[in-house]
């Protein structure tokens, strides 16, 4: 029913599907999972844990047991986090051993202290159906085929940041495309962790012409961002995440594959065979993580929408990036009138004497976010007018330039654009994928 939501919010979304028992490469299609009742008493009586009060009671794809424990038996069936103790945790073992699945409970560690000695009535009933493992896919296509793939968990219980809402973000990102027309094809992935991520990647990834991935995760989470490379750390979603980053989230950590204390689906696309490189961004790591606080209230919004920002701007650097190209020979004198192409000290440096207005045009047409960043870097915009007239040899990108002087991608595609208007420079797009 998620599925049939998440498909019916977002337009140009498609459903997947994977009949139980099916495999690729040993994982399986797990089965259907239905739960009736769970619950656990104490030697009086009285209900200590009731599924039906909260899911995460239950471990994931406990099989049914009824029966009378001990307190010491009860023991190696209980899940609860010392450190938290006021928490209800997610135990997710069983949903990648289906196949030798443990019943138990979590409960709060306060709660599991002061457990009685005596005998519990345990009463679980569950079944294992045959059904589909379902995913959704969201696809903006364009010009091209090759395809830029956003990944994300949509299969953690009773939970919302880790899983949904980073689903949302790449939704939400694909679907402000919607009316635009893009260069490349995007596509966002909301799928079982892991072996979902494996069946797409073993029956549908080369078929889509994905080429590159980008894992994206606890959106909304209070918490800093983290990116996680891909395996070679030279993907061209490695280059344009760490450009993007340095203005958009000067604060974020980098990893190196897989090293940022949390490993994702990646791992399922960046592997020998499917050779799609595949990062991950993310936020962590976040107090509420795996326990019954991961609720709506854990969610920023403004956290979620600079995610969201982030990816756009990721969107933006690849179908603009181009080759430039130099339509003149020699050194052209920038500030002669014909031209009018030099660029002042910015006027907010507080600099009366010059007048910065080329500049300040400039800054005005950049996106609001990255005005902040570009107004402490008066210098190097006289880098760009030294570099830019060397860089043009049709071996360099808008990118290149950008990271040379160390300004956002955006004020090098204005100012190039600029020199185009001046029949200075031609630009050739730059497919990333190829």
């Amino acid at each position: 029913q998620a599925y049939q939501v998440l498909s019916s919010l977002y337009l140009n979304s498609t459903i997947h599907s994977f009949d139980s028992g099916d495999t690729v490469n040993y994982w399986e299609a797990p089965p259907a999972w239905e739960v009736d009742s769970a619950k656990l008493y104490s030697p009086s009586g009285e209900v200590i844990v009731d599924w039906h009060n909260n899911p995460l009671h239950l471990f994931s794809y406990s099989p049914s047991f009824s029966g009378i424990v001990s307190r010491d038996e009860l023991e190696g069936h209980l899940l609860s986090i010392p450190s938290k103790p006021e928490r209800i945790p997610f135990h997710f073992r069983n949903q990648y051993r289906f196949w030798d699945p443990s019943w138990g409970f979590c409960l709060s560690d306060n709660v599991r202290k002061n457990l009685p000695p005596g005998n519990y009535s345990v009463e679980i009933k569950t079944r294992f159906e045959a059904g589909r493992m379902e995913m959704v896919e969201q696809v903006i296509e364009g010009k091209f085929a090759e395809s830029l793939l956003l990944i994300g968990h949509f299969d953690h219980p009773y939970m919302c940041n880790d899983g949904l809402v980073g689903c949302l973000a790449g939704h939400e990102a694909l679907s402000r495309l919607t009316n635009k027309k893009t260069k490349l094809t995007y596509r966002m992935l909301s799928t079982v962790e892991i072996i979902g991520s494996a069946f797409y990647a073993d029956r549908l990834a080369k078929k889509h012409r994905v080429k590159e991935g980008l894992f994206v995760a606890s959106s909304g989470a209070k918490a800093p961002l983290i990116y996680q490379t891909s395996f070679g750390e030279n993907s061209a979603i490695d280059m344009v995440m760490k450009h993007v980053l340095k203005d958009s989230a000067p604060s974020t950590d980098f990893f190196s594959f897989r090293k940022g204390g949390l490993g994702n689906d990646e791992i399922a696309f960046d592997v020998s065979g499917v050779d799609i490189p595949c990062s991950s961004i993310m936020r962590a790591p976040f107090e509420q993580y795996h326990t019954d606080l991961d609720n709506p209230d854990s969610v920023d919004e403004t956290k979620f929408e600079e995610v969201v920002a982030i990816l756009l701007r990721v969107i933006n650097v690849l179908e603009k990036n181009s080759t430039l190209i130099a339509q003149f020979t020699g050194l052209p004198c920038l500030s002669n009138p014909s031209l009018n192409l030099y660029l002042p000290p910015l006027s907010f440096s507080h600099v009366t004497d010059v007048s910065a207005s080329k500049t300040d045009e400039l800054v005005s047409l950049l996106p609001e976010n990255l005005i902040e960043s570009v107004k402490n870097k008066r210098s190097h915009f006289n880098d760009l007018m030294t570099i830019l007239p060397i860089m043009c040899d049709g071996k360099h990108t808008i990118l290149d330039v950008a990271e040379k002087i160390d300004l956002p991608f955006e004020v090098v595609d204005l100012y190039t654009g600029m020199w185009i208007e001046k029949k200075l420079l031609k630009k050739r797009w730059k497919n990333p994928f190829v």
